[in-house]
């Protein structure tokens, strides 16, 4: 009865917190899993027949902005207002995955994988931020442990979407990205 007398404690925030994070999780990974086949495999099945060593510079090089940058967009969102940098990562997001299924070259490819990145780096710092500022230290292990949740859910349920519309068409995983990062429009603009 405890537990459920914590979760009556969380205020509408820290629950559109949880929301996004995991339709931003099931954005991100639904495209991420299937990115790296997507830059190696053949032009025949309508992918960019990178080399290997391409792959590992555009992931590489994304994946360590993504993780370096919060330091810079976490204190950019302090200054800004949380509402509008989300706003300005779901568009980062969205654009890019855009941008990426509509370039075939190494370069335009890997300028539009670095602005996804820019846009998780936003994401990232704001959302891990609101979930801290709506639990206290009686719910923050209970809070923590549901975004985590939220994050795995999200984690699973992206590939396995990519994983069987990737057999119709590329362009249906960036799609899915993209329209379910638009999910979070709404729920930022109605609940935060």
């Amino acid at each position: 009865m405890r537990f459920l007398t914590i979760f009556k404690k969380y205020p509408a925030t820290f629950w559109a917190s949880n929301v996004i994070e995991l339709f931003e999780r099931w954005a991100w990974y639904g495209f991420y899993m299937a990115f790296a086949l997507f830059l190696v495999n053949s032009k025949d099945t309508g992918a960019l027949g990178f080399t290997q060593a391409q792959k590992g510079v555009i992931m590489g090089t994304g994946s360590m902005l993504l993780y370096f940058l919060p330091i810079i967009t976490g204190a950019i969102a302090d200054k800004i207002g949380y509402k509008r940098i989300l706003f300005l990562s779901f568009t980062i997001y969205i654009s890019g995955f855009y941008m990426i299924r509509s370039f075939d070259s190494f370069e335009m490819v890997f300028l539009s994988f670095i602005w996804i990145c820019v846009g998780g780096a936003f994401f990232k710092p704001i959302i891990s931020a609101m979930i801290s500022r709506t639990t206290t230290d009686e719910t923050a292990s209970i809070g923590f442990g549901i975004f985590y949740m939220m994050i795995n859910i999200g984690g699973f349920i992206g590939p396995f979407i990519a994983g069987i519309i990737l057999n119709k068409s590329w362009d249906y995983v960036f799609y899915m990205s993209m329209i379910t990062m638009s999910i979070n429009y709404l729920i930022t603009f109605f609940f935060f």
